[in-house]
């Protein structure tokens, strides 16, 4: 007869323990109780500790990648919000340089003059010299002045060139010549043109309003 295959020491042990405390029981019966008490307590701390733990830690792994994507928006809003400023800070200070050009009410008087001695020093007879009505643009009025000159062609020139160099803005506008004439060396003739000056306002000229379709 074989010999019985020796039972381990602590299975054995095992055996014995519930043999005393309770009463003999099939081997199979022995097994199922020692499965249980190892498993019921892997069961317990999975199910009490590590699920809920682990699901917190979902969690906070959720919130960190949401905070991390705000962080981001927030990093980019602020360079935006750097350039914006930067860029408003030079549009402010081409402003002020563009505005400094413009000459202001009290000053258009003396504009005129100095139009107008710019002319006599060219050696150029005025005709006429008739500033019209502002032209209300934004942030700026457009001052016309229609003028009429008798004189030397070059001397015309030199005119337009002196009244370009000014420190205020002046442009020249719609150049008419007619009776030319010689008188002695020089090639004279009327001349008209229309200056425009500028004038800062500061104020912007609002669209009008349309009006409502008729039914």
């Amino acid at each position: 007869m074989a010999a019985d295959k020796k039972t381990p020491k602590k299975a054995s042990g095992f055996n014995a323990f519930i043999d005393k405390k309770y009463i003999p029981l099939d081997n199979k019966i022995k097994i199922v109780i020692a499965l249980a008490l190892i498993i019921v307590p892997v069961a317990l701390f999975y199910f009490l500790l590590y699920s809920p733990t682990d699901k917190q830690i979902q969690q906070l792994a959720k919130q960190k990648e949401s905070l991390q994507a705000e962080i981001a928006k927030a990093k980019k809003a602020a360079a935006e919000l750097s350039k914006i400023e930067a860029d408003k800070a030079k549009t402010e200070e081409l402003f002020k340089e563009t505005a400094t050009l413009l000459p202001k009410t009290k000053e258009i008087p003396a504009l005129l003059r100095n139009i107008s001695d710019l002319g006599k020093g060219a050696g150029l007879d005025f005709l006429s010299f008739k500033p019209g009505a502002e032209v209300p643009k934004d942030f700026y009025a457009e001052i016309p002045i229609d003028i009429q000159i008798d004189g030397p062609y070059h001397n015309m020139g030199y005119f337009l060139d002196q009244v370009s160099k000014l420190e205020r803005i002046v442009t020249v506008d719609n150049i008419q010549m007619s009776g030319a004439r010689k008188e002695g060396a020089e090639m004279l003739l009327k001349s008209s043109c229309r200056l425009k000056t500028y004038r800062f306002t500061g104020v912007q000229q609002q669209a009008p309003e349309q009006k409502g379709r008729r039914r």
